[in-house]
């Protein structure tokens, strides 16, 4: 896949990010620390539906609530926006969000919020993917979180490009 950044996989599962949507994350981290922020995941799958590709980060939704140790998305625009994926065969995979100078591990209110939109038949999205970028400008991290209405399962990163 051209400008692949990060592959992370499990026994039935792989997720590419892609380095556009990479650096988009990082850049709206930049912009926001020492604040956390997020957005949703935009992309496809592999015919046999068991490969996501990453390949849009949005910004974060102006109507969306800043603060050191938490983060609410908004959704003021991302219908438009996902209709416009849409068009081009492009769907929600999930959501993002910054955990500065803290781990990338998902909080016990993370693991909640993204089970229940496992759950939300309106998503259409039985197993959305969760990124979590972490740590400081100098040394982030990443994780790379799969969900469904049982829990869920953190990806390991198998290769990185630069």
């Amino acid at each position: 896949m051209d400008n692949l950044y990060f592959q992370y996989t499990n026994q039935s599962l792989s997720v590419n990010l892609i380095k556009k949507a990479y650096k988009q994350m990082i850049h709206y981290c930049a912009i926001s620390n020492p604040y956390e922020t997020g957005g949703i995941l935009i992309g496809d799958y592999s015919s046999n539906q068991m490969m996501a590709n990453i390949l849009q980060a949005t910004p974060p939704p102006k109507n969306s609530i800043y603060a050191k140790h938490n983060f609410w998305r908004g959704c003021s625009g991302l219908q438009q926006t996902l209709d416009t994926a849409w068009k081009s065969g492009q769907y929600y995979l999930g959501e993002w969000h910054y955990h500065p100078n803290a781990s990338a591990v998902p909080s016990n209110t993370d693991i909640n919020q993204m089970i229940s939109l496992s759950k939300d038949k309106k998503l259409k999205c039985p197993e959305p993917i969760l990124i979590i970028i972490g740590g400081s400008s100098i040394n982030l991290e990443i994780s790379i979180n799969v969900f469904s209405n049982n829990g869920h399962m953190v990806l390991d990163c198998v290769e990185k490009l630069k």
